[in-house]
């Protein structure tokens, strides 16, 4: 075949993930716009859960069930239609509080994305770091430094609750099991 030999460039991407510090800034950030308020509390699920934003934006307080004292969210994943029950952590369980049970109001995947970048510029995570984006001018991929809030889109609540949780996972495992 012909295309056995297109040869193309790999290029290294980077992980941008929030740390837990970060986190707690965005989520003592003083915000006043309802919107970001809403865009903020999504942000912090996501961060808290590890659930795709096609998962996340459905919760509903009507999926929420509990096993002793644990109250987890139980849904089926739109990707790969797994029954899923994941835990709520204090931090979640903060915003059903506040919000009188109920998850916050869903928005579309684009607007999340927009509103999360200002989120996180008033919460101040802007140190400068390695990433691409879009470029409005050219509307090409651009590499290179830049302010971390530039760069933050929907999987960071993934790739944040992946790479902060995955000591304490070990640690857990290494306590009950030999590895």
């Amino acid at each position: 075949f012909q295309l056995n030999n297109i040869k193309t460039k790999n290029e290294k991407v980077e992980k941008i993930f929030l740390t837990p510090d970060e986190i707690d800034l965005i989520q003592k950030a003083d915000i006043n716009l309802d919107h970001l308020i809403n865009a903020r509390d999504w942000l912090v699920i996501s961060c808290e859960t590890g659930q795709r934003v096609s998962d996340f934006m459905r919760f509903t307080k009507e999926q929420i069930r509990y096993e002793g004292k644990v109250p987890l969210c139980e849904f089926t994943q739109v990707k790969t239609k797994k029954i899923m029950a994941v835990p709520l952590s204090n931090k979640v369980r903060e915003i059903l509080a506040k919000r009188d049970g109920n998850f916050p109001r869903k928005i579309s995947d684009q607007r999340y994305n927009e509103y999360i970048k200002e989120v996180c510029r008033i919460a101040g995570i802007k140190t400068p770091i390695k990433g691409s984006k879009l470029s409005k001018e050219t509307n090409r991929k651009v590499s290179g430094y830049f302010p971390k809030f530039e760069l933050v889109t929907s999987h960071i609540g993934r790739r944040s609750f992946a790479t902060n949780n995955y000591g304490k996972i070990l640690k857990r495992l290494t306590r009950t099991h030999t590895i």
